[in-house]
């Protein structure tokens, strides 16, 4: 959600900040500032809206800054108060200046408290706050890290916290107690952190995560990391990121959106290559890591998740309960959190999570851990949160996903649940077809295929955009499956509303009849998911019922399909070389579809794509 950055080293410190918070952009934001030391004075430029507008508050004084080497930056997902400048970050108390992530949930009492001791905040946020208790520590004599320390213990709740002072330049003091903070050094001298890994690439692949209840110090010499608790130096890994300037940049690609779809069946062979170990001749087999023990172990699974998350457990769900046998619930780590759930010998918990970072998934994790219950998670970050939480993690690698609407991230979870199915049913030797040596091969031919279907003069491509673009004056959409195509359904509604902000549900195609087709007339859009799997002839039942409402019919299915095509408006053909493989496996090929069609239908209205309205990419709070 927001998103933090700091430097103090030798570089301009101007140029880092503006750059580092660009790359956060994808993260969400509704106002955005950034205060810099200027001799031994900070400055501050804050605005609601994009970073534009700091920008051009910059170039009043353009060579003003140019050798300013130490300040921290911020953008705002307002949560505490509206998104104006006034409570846009940084905030300054007296000396004391910071940034903040996350909630303070004890704010009312504290606010109370200072007001109670003449302190007048300005701003709207429980974030300001922060700097009074610091501002009152310093007055005691306390040295800006020994404040900042005895600050945050009075804190409840998750957040993170930078803050620099007038009275001791060049030192930055940063706290991690829930929302990430990531640090690495500077070779040139000096430290950068940032509340994501992004912005730290340019200057080093190597950095460090660091974990709840980290204090840090950085100045031009370099960096130290104690215990927020006992004041005592801890040492922290190092982790290496693979991630390039190349792949955070949109390339030939109007969006990072539209360039992330097209990256799929790369991301497909690097997760192949990522979990399986490929030595070795049986299907499924997975490579070391703690995680396969778990599995191995596991009597029934409990999916925790969110957002899109959310609808690839629901996918893993039919997986494995169908080709392991295996029980398996999935439950919104938001409602599950808060509920009672009975949890029997041998259940395995998985938190499922992009970020790593998800507030609600985190949390019943920790829930688990403390109850003793085994955990597995399934992530995009390496040295993320969920790393800390679970007992093991298996990493899709999709690479960094800078659009907010999740489109490869969620290819690569499907794909790690759907290897976590095969990998059971051997392993338990169920007796079934699924884990054979060809409906493997079906697998390892997914990016080929994938990759054939994404070229743009396939018909599939062509299709998507024609339909997108045709579709004018409609009132909203409905996406309907069954069986593997309803989660299908479900991401398909949820991408529209994401980018496009158009009116779209999801539906079991079964369940229209409860109450769904009630909405349905001429000016409904129902895009129906049918590929020719086992449920497809019930799905073309369903078909029938809307079309005889007057609902703009567009059907998504096998490319000789014609008894389907016949009864659509608009047709979206799934290549014919798909039916060689397994239908376990038709989710792979329906995602780009949704995925697209989402995309195009925001190109059409205009949208901001990478960007849009009131998200976040990474949801670090409840």
């Amino acid at each position: 959600m927001c998103g933090i950055v700091g430097y103090v080293g030798k570089r301009p410190v101007v140029d880092i900040l503006i750059r580092g918070l660009r790359a956060l952009e994808y993260r969400g934001y509704d106002s955005a500032g950034i205060a810099i030391f200027k001799d031994r004075k900070i400055e501050i430029r804050k605005s609601e809206g994009r970073l534009e507008n700091v920008e051009k508050l910059l170039r009043e004084k353009i060579n003003f800054f140019s050798d300013s080497t130490c300040g921290i930056g911020h953008t705002r997902w307002a949560t505490h108060g509206k998104p104006t400048s006034q409570n846009a970050h940084p905030h300054k108390t007296g000396h004391i200046v910071l940034v903040h992530n996350g909630i303070i949930e004890n704010y009312i009492e504290i606010k109370r408290e200072l007001m109670s001791r003449g302190h007048l905040p300005l701003s709207e946020t429980d974030s300001e706050l922060f700097g009074f208790l610091v501002l009152e520590e310093m007055e005691k004599g306390f040295n800006l890290v020994d404040s900042v320390r005895k600050s945050f213990l009075q804190l409840k709740g998750q957040s993170s916290v930078v803050v620099i002072s007038e009275r001791e330049p060049g030192v930055i003091v940063g706290v991690r107690n829930g929302s990430p903070l990531v640090v690495a050094l500077d070779p040139e001298g000096g430290v950068i952190l940032a509340s994501d890994a992004q912005p730290l690439i340019p200057y080093n692949s190597e950095v460090i995560f660091l974990e709840h209840g980290d204090l840090i110090i950085g100045t031009a010499e370099g960096l130290k990391i104690f215990d927020l608790e006992t004041g005592s130096a801890v040492v922290r890994p190092v982790v290496r990121l693979d991630w390039t300037l190349e792949k955070l940049d949109k390339g030939r690609f109007p969006h990072y959106m539209l360039k992330e779809i097209f990256e799929q069946p790369e991301v497909l062979v690097e997760t192949l290559n990522g979990i399986l170990d490929r030595t070795q001749s049986q299907p499924y087999a997975f490579s070391e890591q703690p995680g396969v023990k778990i599995l191995d172990q596991a009597i029934e699974f409990i999916f925790v998740a969110c957002g899109t998350s959310w609808h690839a457990a629901l996918l893993g769900k039919y997986w494995i309960e169908r080709r392991a046998q295996v029980s398996v619930s999935v439950e919104l780590a938001s409602e599950f959190r808060y509920c009672q759930p009975v949890l029997r010998p041998g259940v395995v918990v998985v938190g499922i999570s992009q970020s790593g970072e998800t507030a609600d998934t985190l949390a019943v994790l920790r829930e688990m851990r403390r109850k003793g219950i085994s955990t597995l998670g399934i992530s995009n970050v390496r040295g993320s949160s969920i790393s800390r939480e679970a007992d093991a993690v298996f990493y899709t690698f999709a690479g960094p996903e800078i659009g907010v609407a999740a489109t490869k991230t969620f290819t690569a979870q499907m794909l790690v649940l759907y290897l976590i199915s095969g990998y059971l049913s051997n392993q338990r030797k169920v007796k079934n077809l699924d884990a054979s040596s060809e409906t493997f091969a079906g697998v390892i031919k997914l990016p080929q295929l994938l990759s054939e279907s994404l070229q743009p003069n396939s018909k599939m491509m062509k299709q998507i955009y024609n339909t997108a673009m045709s579709l004018t004056k409609v009132r909203g959409f409905f996406f309907i499956g069954r069986g593997y195509s309803f989660p299908m359904a479900l991401e398909g509604a949820l991408k529209l509303k994401e980018i496009a902000y158009e009116y779209a549900e999801g539906y079991a195609a079964g369940e229209l009849k409860h109450g769904p087709i009630a909405m349905i007339d001429k000016g409904m859009v129902v895009i129906v998911l049918a590929p020719r799997d086992s449920w497809r002839d019930k799905t073309v039942s369903n078909l029938e019922e809307v079309k005889a409402r007057g609902a703009i019919i567009v059907g998504v299915g096998d490319s000789d399909d014609e008894d389907l095509k016949m009864l659509c408006d608009y047709w979206i053909p799934i290549a014919a070389e798909n039916r060689s493989i397994d239908s376990d496996l038709l989710p792979f090929f329906l995602a780009p579809v949704v995925q697209l069609l989402s995309y195009y239908r925001a190109v059409l209205k205009g949208t901001d794509v990478d960007k849009p309205r009131n998200l976040a990419k990474s949801v670090t709070v409840e």
